[in-house]
């Protein structure tokens, strides 16, 4: 399966909707510039604290840019194996790495417009707590940084349309999502029910880059001897493009 797959079916978790692509989009996407570049691992991200008795409040502090949108969207899987307690979620609003909220939106208006792919890549992050030594093991790794498909956004009040092709083709698909901001934080698109939306965060860096990243979720533990996090980060960094260029 290619990468514009991989990032539009399973991350963003849409039905793609058969429509024709524009001349006048296609003629925007190929008068725009695609740069891609590379970023620090760790870019735009808060992580927990050293200390693992403090994890629960960490948590805690971001609580107060849930929603009930929010919140009906999660849906985790508990079970046990060979002894030890597992939780997993897909689309998850609660990882214990999170986007830094210095990148918050305030101004709904700054996000419209069109914006083309500088960074996409899948991360994965590791907090582990061993109780008995009373330290953390934290570790990160990129699963891949794709450089090669595309991805271009329109933008407005009242639309948010996504274009994306692979690296082997250069085929575009279109999709077309409705779409909410929730606390300058959170994007939602869905079709025709929020319950059944597809969650991520969202934010404007301090270069003025749209970020979106989405998060799976896994979380292994042995009371009262160890627990680990995995957050799987799905991250896509955007460029404003300037149509009067």
């Amino acid at each position: 399966m290619s990468k514009i797959y991989n990032f539009i079916v399973l991350i963003f978790a849409l039905t793609i909707i058969s429509c024709g692509i524009s001349k006048e989009t296609m003629k925007k996407i190929e008068n725009s510039k695609k740069e891609m570049k590379n970023f620090p691992i760790d870019y735009c991200n808060l992580f927990p604290s050293q200390s693992f008795e403090n994890w629960d409040k960490d948590f805690e502090l971001y609580n107060k840019f849930l929603s009930y949108e929010i919140m009906r969207t999660q849906m985790g899987l508990s079970f046990m194996e060979n002894g030890i307690q597992k939780w997993w979620c897909p689309n998850a609003a609660r990882p214990h790495i999170q986007l830094d909220t210095l990148t918050k939106i305030s101004d709904i208006k700054k996000i419209f417009g069109d914006w083309r792919i500088t960074c996409n890549r899948q991360v994965i992050y590791t907090d582990s707590a061993v109780y008995a030594e009373k330290k953390i093991y934290r570790d990160s790794k990129i699963i891949y940084d794709e450089k090669g498909a595309d991805l271009y956004l329109e933008i407005s009040a009242d639309k948010f349309n996504i274009y994306g092709n692979d690296s082997l083709n250069g085929k575009y698909k279109k999709m077309k999502k409705n779409y909410e901001v929730i606390n300058g934080r959170f994007l939602l698109l869905y079709g025709l029910s929020k319950a059944s939306s597809n969650i991520s965060f969202i934010g404007i860096d301090k270069d003025g880059q749209m970020i979106i990243n989405s998060y799976t979720v896994r979380e292994r533990k042995i009371k009262g001897t160890y627990i680990t996090y995995e957050a799987i980060m799905t991250q896509f960094i955007l460029n404003k493009i300037n149509l009067q260029q």
